[in-house]
């Protein structure tokens, strides 16, 4: 494939270099009008696969569910469903900027051989509606230079391409690395599926926890145990389940070494936090504090014992990957903040903050 990549850009350059001897000095209003120029997809909704690669041999193959929202990525994974919108609003939304001047067409063809980018966009069929080669920005960064190929056949020229409404270039938002497609929700439960969490402290264990909802949609707060607790803050305490709704992590990319990473598949986690759904759907998360990085310092100015930003987080599948304390740390409250009078809303680090919506309705 890698190969076959490369000869393909070289017919490219051998064909728009075919292309240099024509007039490019077209008015404006008639581009749509010139072969090469129609890159826009009219019903992304007919979309059901979207293939990209690069020159370095690495590819991902985006595929539309037949049920559910989150598309596939290479058959391994589900995809970034606010990636894949944005490849869908980018092929709506893409036109034709202008030309490429004479005098630039070799470097741009050049840079489309060495660096560019092939996307292939389907509706169903076995051939593409549409083939994109996406190279880099234009000088002043508000263009990317492509050329178009359709089942008509490939244009003779490549063109200075951006979506109307960005300011920008958009060669960014075709990458190829697995790892940054893949859907980072850790709990993901719609509308009224989640049915209880269970928060387990190492260091404290008597802040450890279970929060349920029962048949008649109150929340029943108890230990791990079982033994029930009472909380007050019944709008306080429901707007915290809600919480674990939908949560995602940073990233799967942790930075560590695999030593690293199997060191902390056989600690013994900090936290833990687990969410039920419908179906018996289970998600669990086991959290471990990471290192300062610097200096990092609290709200009242003093170091922190732990770095200010991340912590490092095991998945169900032993996945070692990096969490954002801001979404996190308002999670890890434990049973002694949820029986307050008021349970005032944590953001990251544990700072309060002063606001407290009512979420009775959203249970």
């Amino acid at each position: 494939m890698h190969r076959n990549l490369r000869i393909l850009y070289v017919l490219i350059a051998l064909t728009a270099a075919l292309g240099l001897v024509m007039q490019m000095q077209q008015p404006a209003g008639l581009l749509g009008n010139v072969d090469g120029t129609d890159f826009a997809v009219e019903d992304t909704s007919l979309v059901d696969r979207i293939f990209i690669a690069d020159m370095d041999g690495n590819q991902v193959l985006l595929k539309r569910p037949e049920k559910g929202r989150l598309w596939d990525v290479n058959g391994q994974f589900k995809a970034r469903e606010d990636a894949i919108d944005l490849l869908l609003k980018t092929f709506k939304r893409t036109t034709v900027q202008g030309p490429v001047a004479q005098a630039a067409q070799p470097n741009v063809i050049r840079l489309l051989a060495a660096r560019g980018k092939k996307v292939e966009v389907y509706q169903g069929g076995d051939q593409p509606v549409k083939t994109w080669y996406v190279g880099t920005a234009t000088p002043s960064h508000t263009g990317t230079y492509m050329l178009l190929e359709t089942p008509a056949g490939k244009a003779d020229e490549p063109f200075v391409v951006h979506m109307e409404g960005f300011t920008g270039f958009l060669s960014t938002r075709f990458f190829t690395n697995l790892e940054e497609w893949r859907y980072t929700g850790m709990f993901d439960f719609p509308a009224r599926t989640l049915h209880s969490v269970k928060f387990t402290h190492a260091e404290t264990p008597s802040e450890g926890y279970t929060l349920t909802k029962g048949e008649d949609g109150q929340l029943e707060l108890a230990t791990p145990q079982g033994e029930s607790l009472t909380y007050l803050d019944t709008s306080g305490v429901r707007g915290h389940f809600l919480r674990f709704k939908k949560v995602h992590l940073e990233t799967y990319n942790s930075r560590l070494d695999e030593a690293m990473q199997d060191s902390l598949r056989t600690a013994a986690p900090d936290f833990v936090l687990e969410a039920e759904g419908a179906g018996g759907k289970r998600s669990t998360i086991r959290m471990h504090w990471k290192p300062r990085q610097g200096l990092d310092r609290d709200a009242e100015g003093g170091l922190m014992a732990y770095d200010g930003e991340q912590l490092y987080g095991v998945t169900d599948a032993g996945e070692v990957v990096l969490l954002q304390r801001f979404v996190f740390d308002p999670l890890l409250r434990g049973a002694s903040d949820l029986m307050l009078p008021r349970l005032v809303p944590v953001s990251s680090f544990g700072r309060q903050t002063e606001a407290n919506s009512d979420a009775s309705s959203l249970l």
